[in-house]
């Protein structure tokens, strides 16, 4: 199979880019002149662009066509490394926040980075437990917040760090969500967790720390509009009572214990196996089988999601 770029070659007639070779004694000239421009590379602070040109003029010595090219070319890296300094952000105070929203960060910032972090995001979380595992950052934790969520960021690896955060942030009222990713794509691996938090928490999942395995079929259901919009219809009727409403998300909550999710709502059994007979006739799902309580788990969590 052809190569695509060659493909693309041929179908606009590009002409391979030329090197600069020219044979004899100015080839010898050519390569003592990019050994020149090299060194200037490496001795270059890279603060500002401005003086490139200037720089390269100076490594070119007293050949004049050598000069011309330098000059020539100077101007166009000046053009080019001012272009992808405006594409660079500027580090705000808030360098966790940064790496969340994708921000493309100086080098010498990455640099003292981790390679990898594992995003851990909580919610809620009581001040005071926050505070324990901001104080943390002395070991390289990145903390801030974002949409009403607690974001850590735990260099990956530290396997004993990140069971010292998770512990902290974890209680009997507190979800954790977790999701590991390069320092340069931290964006999708916070998209990840907070996908996966929410997910545990419309699917009334007990407290605790939760990773995208634990999620797999409710995530692949979101990643489809229109499944998720048919489930989140079949309970929509059911919004319309309040009582049949926390009847199921009691039973779901409950993990399909009947017993459990009457003692928690304080009736009787009997009372609620009569909630239980309504909505079946409502949804046309049976909550009391293994394929009905699974669409009305999956339609509570599309109902939230939606």
């Amino acid at each position: 199979m052809a190569n695509p770029a060659t493909r693309w070659e041929e179908q606009v007639d590009v002409e391979p880019a030329r090197t600069l070779r020219v044979a004899g004694e100015q080839e010898r000239l050519i390569a003592e002149f990019r050994a020149k421009v090299r060194a200037a590379g490496e001795q270059w602070a890279g603060a500002r662009p401005a003086g490139l040109a200037e720089l390269l003029c100076k490594a070119a010595a007293d050949d004049p066509e050598l000069a011309r090219l330098a000059r020539l070319g100077g101007q166009l890296l000046e053009d080019f490394v001012e272009g992808l300094s405006r594409n660079v952000a500027a580090v705000s105070g808030d360098l966790a926040a940064d790496l969340i929203d994708g921000k493309r960060l100086p080098h010498d910032v990455l640099d003292r980075l981790a390679v990898a972090y594992v995003v851990v995001v909580a919610r809620p979380v009581a001040e005071r437990r926050a505070g324990d595992a901001r104080d943390l950052a002395g070991r390289g934790v990145l903390c801030t917040r974002r949409s009403g969520v607690l974001v850590l960021l735990v260099p990956d690896g530290d396997n004993a760090l990140l069971d010292r955060v998770t512990g902290e942030l974890t209680d009997a009222e507190s979800w954790v969500s977790t999701a590991a990713g390069p320092v340069t794509g931290l964006a999708d691996a916070y998209a990840e967790a907070f996908d996966v938090l929410r997910l545990v928490v419309a699917g009334c999942r007990p407290c605790g720390v939760y990773g995208m395995t634990d999620v797999l079929v409710e995530h692949a259901i979101i990643r489809n509009d229109a499944v998720t919009a048919r489930l989140a219809e079949m309970i929509r009727p059911l919004r319309e009572n309040q009582v049949l409403w926390e009847t199921l998300v009691a039973l779901v909550r409950a993990d399909f214990n009947r017993n459990q999710a009457a003692r928690d709502l304080f009736i009787h059994r009997s009372t609620m196996d009569y909630r239980l007979q309504r909505i079946a006739k409502i949804t046309g799902c049976d909550p009391v089988s293994g394929r009905g309580g699974q669409l009305l788990s999956a339609a509570l969590i599309a109902d939230a999601v939606a």
